[in-house]
Protein backbone atom coordinates (compact mmCIF):
# COMPACT_ATOMS: atom_id res chain seq x y z
CA UNK A 1 0.00 0.00 0.00
CA UNK A 2 0.74 3.39 -0.96
CA UNK A 3 0.50 5.99 1.75
CA UNK A 4 0.38 9.59 1.31
CA UNK A 5 3.41 10.72 3.03
CA UNK A 6 5.95 9.40 4.55
CA UNK A 7 5.98 7.66 8.25
CA UNK A 8 6.94 9.67 11.03
CA UNK A 9 10.29 9.20 12.95
CA UNK A 10 9.87 8.36 17.24
CA UNK A 11 12.00 10.69 18.53
CA UNK A 12 12.97 10.03 22.46
CA UNK A 13 12.22 12.68 24.86
CA UNK A 14 13.01 11.40 28.03
CA UNK A 15 12.55 8.13 30.47
CA UNK A 16 10.29 8.02 33.22
CA UNK A 17 10.76 5.82 35.99
CA UNK A 18 8.24 6.24 39.14
CA UNK A 19 7.66 4.06 42.02
CA UNK A 20 4.47 2.92 42.91
CA UNK A 21 2.79 1.73 46.31
CA UNK A 22 0.56 -1.87 46.23
CA UNK A 23 -2.94 -1.69 44.22
CA UNK A 24 -5.66 -0.71 46.32
CA UNK A 25 -8.60 -2.87 45.19
CA UNK A 26 -11.50 -1.19 44.20
CA UNK A 27 -13.71 -4.10 43.37
CA UNK A 28 -15.45 -5.12 39.92
CA UNK A 29 -17.20 -2.24 38.75
CA UNK A 30 -18.98 -2.24 35.12
CA UNK A 31 -16.21 -2.07 33.11
CA UNK A 32 -13.81 -4.59 34.76
CA UNK A 33 -11.89 -4.76 38.03
CA UNK A 34 -10.67 -1.58 39.03
CA UNK A 35 -7.67 -0.76 41.18
CA UNK A 36 -6.01 2.73 42.32
CA UNK A 37 -2.02 2.95 42.49
CA UNK A 38 -0.48 5.97 44.61
CA UNK A 39 2.87 7.11 42.62
CA UNK A 40 5.37 8.29 45.77
CA UNK A 41 8.16 9.91 43.12
CA UNK A 42 10.62 9.01 40.69
CA UNK A 43 12.44 10.40 38.64
CA UNK A 44 12.98 11.72 34.92
CA UNK A 45 15.75 12.08 32.53
CA UNK A 46 16.44 12.20 28.57
CA UNK A 47 17.11 14.83 25.85
CA UNK A 48 14.59 17.18 26.54
CA UNK A 49 13.42 16.88 30.30
CA UNK A 50 15.02 16.10 33.32
CA UNK A 51 13.69 16.30 36.90
CA UNK A 52 12.07 14.63 39.24
CA UNK A 53 7.96 12.86 39.64
CA UNK A 54 6.58 14.74 42.84
CA UNK A 55 3.75 12.16 42.93
CA UNK A 56 0.44 10.92 40.98
CA UNK A 57 -1.69 8.26 40.38
CA UNK A 58 -2.84 5.79 38.28
CA UNK A 59 -6.45 4.17 37.85
CA UNK A 60 -6.40 0.33 36.27
CA UNK A 61 -8.94 -1.51 35.02
CA UNK A 62 -8.26 -4.92 33.93
CA UNK A 63 -10.43 -7.11 31.74
CA UNK A 64 -11.81 -10.63 32.56
CA UNK A 65 -8.80 -11.60 30.01
CA UNK A 66 -6.29 -9.16 32.40
CA UNK A 67 -5.57 -6.58 30.08
CA UNK A 68 -5.47 -3.67 31.78
CA UNK A 69 -6.21 -0.20 30.55
CA UNK A 70 -4.56 2.63 32.67
CA UNK A 71 -5.22 6.16 33.12
CA UNK A 72 -2.17 7.75 34.87
CA UNK A 73 -1.38 11.04 36.04
CA UNK A 74 2.22 12.58 37.27
CA UNK A 75 3.45 15.89 38.54
CA UNK A 76 7.21 16.72 37.44
CA UNK A 77 9.53 19.04 38.77
CA UNK A 78 11.95 19.93 35.74
CA UNK A 79 15.86 20.42 37.03
CA UNK A 80 14.96 24.30 36.16
CA UNK A 81 12.11 24.68 38.42
CA UNK A 82 9.17 24.38 35.40
CA UNK A 83 6.00 22.00 36.49
CA UNK A 84 4.78 19.75 34.16
CA UNK A 85 1.95 17.73 34.16
CA UNK A 86 2.09 14.42 32.36
CA UNK A 87 -1.16 12.23 31.51
CA UNK A 88 -1.03 8.62 30.42
CA UNK A 89 -3.58 6.49 28.56
CA UNK A 90 -2.39 2.86 27.21
CA UNK A 91 -3.30 -0.76 27.83
CA UNK A 92 -1.18 -3.43 28.81
CA UNK A 93 -1.81 -6.92 27.38
CA UNK A 94 -0.69 -10.42 26.69
CA UNK A 95 -0.93 -14.10 27.59
CA UNK A 96 -2.90 -14.52 30.38
CA UNK A 97 -0.19 -16.30 32.47
CA UNK A 98 1.98 -13.61 31.53
CA UNK A 99 -0.24 -11.02 32.97
CA UNK A 100 -1.22 -12.64 35.93
CA UNK A 101 2.63 -12.53 36.72
CA UNK A 102 2.91 -9.48 36.51
CA UNK A 103 -0.46 -8.68 38.88
CA UNK A 104 1.85 -10.91 41.22
CA UNK A 105 5.08 -8.99 41.41
CA UNK A 106 7.06 -11.38 39.45
CA UNK A 107 10.17 -10.42 37.40
CA UNK A 108 8.57 -10.96 33.42
CA UNK A 109 10.79 -9.66 31.09
CA UNK A 110 9.32 -7.16 28.48
CA UNK A 111 8.96 -9.02 25.47
CA UNK A 112 6.41 -11.05 27.08
CA UNK A 113 3.98 -8.53 26.93
CA UNK A 114 3.10 -4.98 25.43
CA UNK A 115 2.17 -1.71 27.41
CA UNK A 116 2.37 1.16 25.01
CA UNK A 117 0.86 4.51 26.23
CA UNK A 118 -0.55 8.02 24.82
CA UNK A 119 1.08 10.75 26.40
CA UNK A 120 -0.28 14.25 26.58
CA UNK A 121 2.37 16.79 28.48
CA UNK A 122 1.22 19.78 30.14
CA UNK A 123 2.87 23.00 31.38
CA UNK A 124 3.21 26.89 30.97
CA UNK A 125 6.89 27.41 31.34
CA UNK A 126 8.18 28.47 27.75
CA UNK A 127 10.96 26.05 27.63
CA UNK A 128 8.63 22.80 27.46
CA UNK A 129 5.74 24.46 25.86
CA UNK A 130 6.40 22.71 22.82
CA UNK A 131 5.28 19.61 24.33
CA UNK A 132 1.95 20.54 24.59
CA UNK A 133 1.20 20.41 21.21
CA UNK A 134 3.55 17.07 20.23
CA UNK A 135 1.62 13.62 19.46
CA UNK A 136 3.74 11.65 22.10
CA UNK A 137 3.70 7.82 22.62
CA UNK A 138 4.99 5.76 24.78
CA UNK A 139 6.23 1.98 25.58
CA UNK A 140 6.13 1.09 29.00
CA UNK A 141 7.44 -1.79 31.97
CA UNK A 142 5.95 -3.06 35.15
CA UNK A 143 7.62 -4.53 37.93
CA UNK A 144 6.55 -4.76 41.71
CA UNK A 145 7.16 -1.21 42.67
CA UNK A 146 7.98 0.78 39.73
CA UNK A 147 6.51 1.82 36.49
CA UNK A 148 8.65 3.32 33.62
CA UNK A 149 8.42 4.39 30.05
CA UNK A 150 9.84 6.22 27.20
CA UNK A 151 8.31 8.88 25.84
CA UNK A 152 8.77 9.31 22.36
CA UNK A 153 7.25 12.19 19.84
CA UNK A 154 6.12 12.05 16.53
CA UNK A 155 8.68 13.58 14.66
CA UNK A 156 8.21 14.47 10.38
CA UNK A 157 10.71 12.66 8.46
CA UNK A 158 12.74 14.19 5.63
CA UNK A 159 11.05 13.64 2.42
CA UNK A 160 14.48 13.69 0.69
CA UNK A 161 17.46 12.28 2.29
Amino acid sequence: METLLPPPQLTCIFTLRCTVKQPLDIGQVSSGRRRWVRIVGGSVSGKCLTGEVVGGEDSMTEEESLTTHVNARYLVKSDDGAHLEIRTEGTRSGPPEVLQGLMEGKPIHHSQYWFHLHIKVETGSERYKWMNDRVIVGRAIRTKYEVSYDAYFLDNTPEFE
